[in-house]
């Protein structure tokens, strides 16, 4: 058995996608996940997604020139 722990960060530019229906955004990305990880593992368990909007506002350029 494998445990992936995943943690991923987008910037702002589409966050308007994930305002309006949260449970929705969450349903869409734990479908997308787990198709993506059935390409690697025979069986896939996915425990738990959370999407929620940052209040720092990073649009993922840190540490970048």
């Amino acid at each position: 058995m494998c445990i992936v722990h995943m943690r991923v960060q987008c910037s702002d530019r589409f966050s308007e996608l994930l305002v309006g229906d949260v449970e929705h955004a969450e349903l869409t990305i734990e479908n997308i996940v787990g198709l993506a990880l059935l390409e690697v593992f025979d069986k896939v368990r996915i425990d738990n997604v959370t999407v929620h909007h940052s209040p720092e506002g990073s649009d993922g350029d840190e540490g970048r020139g």
